[in-house]
């Protein structure tokens, strides 16, 4: 890639969207840049150089800071988080130093400060390895009267001891590190989707004129007063991107006051702001959950990405919302809406297929209950999930209007499809805080384990450092009497 940007730079061109998505095959097998739709949403924004999110000029740098991003991806698993200071590669996994560098290079936030794509090319082809491991034999203790041949093989012998010992104790302390630091924003999770998922909702009612209740509000307000607490005691000390991430999210939600206080007066002017302005705080909250470390356990790793996927399927949700309300209120849709509807359908079923593979069986349980067994596969038993695929399948509003009026009481169609969907949405608000309860439940107990193991491990390291240099020390005096004998 790096070769083709270098072709295309030497001539003055700027490709300006480079992503997973424009990287591809070409008919004779190599690798190629190709075209493909225009991102939607935040799906371009990982890999957008700072002056291309700012609106400035771009260059043949702002082509190399995405490929830099793309290589992130793949060396990590996700894309760099876009803030002030980047990631290194070589803080999350283990790479060749001339890998790190390079990458955190391309992603400079300076344009001027990045290479060129001959010589990221020419970095990439060197083959430069990383430098190797040095082995450091400390010494140990015994008795004067053992033989020096004796000593030196209960030196051997207890040196893999040491070894063993001291590896066990820096993996353990790398995991209480790790685990410890998620421990504050595993902590706010809970809250924080409980709160996602209210305003959410408040969101989608707002722009699709669904009816929002006093006791919905209410309920908000609860979940609102209680992150506010959580955050105000949370000790971000040392986590400053924790702390910027909570404030802005804080911030946002201080702006949405004025507009829940019109609602409950039925003012919904100004929509189109709100709706906005609901949105950063909805994303601001479920994102948290993308600033979990990596997880080393397995389980921990799991639970932490299905929490990463809440906040899109939230979205997906929520688009569905808008689209199907429009479309029964008005009873037509467009060949437009037909698509964006299919689209967030096909994600919708993709996401909740990759939820449910990686949750625990007690949460598969409560997804079945939800869903009537059928999460996996996009909860097709659920009634509004059905008129979503009826009207794909048939693209005749007038019958699905029909089928719903059967069961309306004289509501509104587009009413009485609401209700069902937030109806389940709400049941996915519980399995997901739920969820994020039991991570922080497994990060605190993990934490516990690995403080343990940490001491344990050095505790023994200790002790077997101590019979080493017992050792020496005898084998030393043992060597200096053989010498006087």
């Amino acid at each position: 890639m790096a070769r083709i940007l270098e072709a295309g730079h030497a001539v003055g061109q700027v490709h300006g969207d480079v992503r997973p998505a424009t990287i591809g095959y070409a008919p004779d097998g190599r690798i190629a840049l190709i075209g493909a739709v225009p991102p939607r949403g935040g799906e371009a924004l990982p890999y957008m150089s700072p002056e291309q999110i700012d609106r400035r000029r771009t260059s043949p740098a702002s082509d190399i800071y995405s490929l830099g991003a793309v290589f992130f991806e793949l060396l990590v698993g996700r894309p760099p988080y876009a803030g002030i200071e980047p990631e290194r590669v070589g803080t999350l996994v283990t790479v060749p130093g001339h890998l790190d560098g390079i990458t955190t290079a391309m992603l400079a936030e300076d344009p001027g400060k990045r290479p060129r794509a001959d010589e990221v090319a020419a970095v990439l082809e060197s083959g430069v390895a990383a430098p190797p491991k040095r082995i450091v034999r400390p010494t140990g203790i015994t008795g004067p009267r053992l033989s020096p041949t004796l000593l030196g093989v209960l030196m051997l012998l207890v040196l893999p001891g040491l070894v063993l010992g001291g590896w066990n104790t820096l993996r353990a302390g790398d995991t209480t590190s790790t685990v410890g630091s998620a421990r504050p924003l595993a902590d706010i999770l809970p809250t924080s989707f409980q709160l996602a998922f209210d305003l959410s909702i408040e969101r989608d009612a707002l722009r699709t004129d669904a009816d929002l209740t006093e006791d919905f509000l209410q309920i908000t307000d609860r979940s609102i007063e209680a992150w506010t607490t959580e955050v105000r005691d949370l000790d971000s000390t040392g986590d400053p991107g924790l702390r910027r991430r909570t404030e802005r999210t804080a911030a946002a939600i201080e702006r949405l006051s004025d507009i829940r206080a019109a609602a409950r007066a039925g003012d919904r002017s100004g929509k189109l702001v709100a709706v906005e302005l609901y949105t950063n705080a909805v994303n601001g909250l479920f994102d948290l959950a993308a600033e979990l470390p990596t997880f080393q356990d397995d389980s921990l790793a799991r639970q932490a990405r299905n929490l990463e996927l809440i906040g899109s399927v939230s979205e997906v949700l929520g688009l569905e919302r808008r689209i199907m309300a429009n479309a029964l209120r008005n009873e037509r849709i467009s060949e437009q809406g037909i698509a964006d509807l299919s689209a967030a359908q096909d994600s919708w079923a993709t996401h909740s297929q990759s939820i449910y593979a990686h949750a625990d069986p007690a949460t598969r349980q409560t997804l079945d209950k939800i869903s009537g067994q059928s999460f996996e596969f996009g909860s097709y038993a659920v009634s509004s999930q059905r008129a979503v695929i009826r009207l794909l399948n048939a693209r005749d509003v007038d019958d699905l209007i029909r089928q719903l009026k059967d069961s309306s009481d004289g509501r509104p169609v587009d009413q009485v499809w609401l209700a069902d969907a937030a109806s389940y949405v709400q049941d996915l608000k519980k399995v997901v805080v739920d969820s994020a309860r039991q991570l922080a439940d497994d990060v605190d107990r993990e934490h516990r384990e690995a403080k343990n193991q940490t001491i344990g491990w050095g505790i023994f390291t200790g002790i077997v450092l101590t019979v080493l240099v017992g050792l020496g020390i005898a084998l030393l005096r043992a060597r200096k009497r053989t010498v006087d004998a």
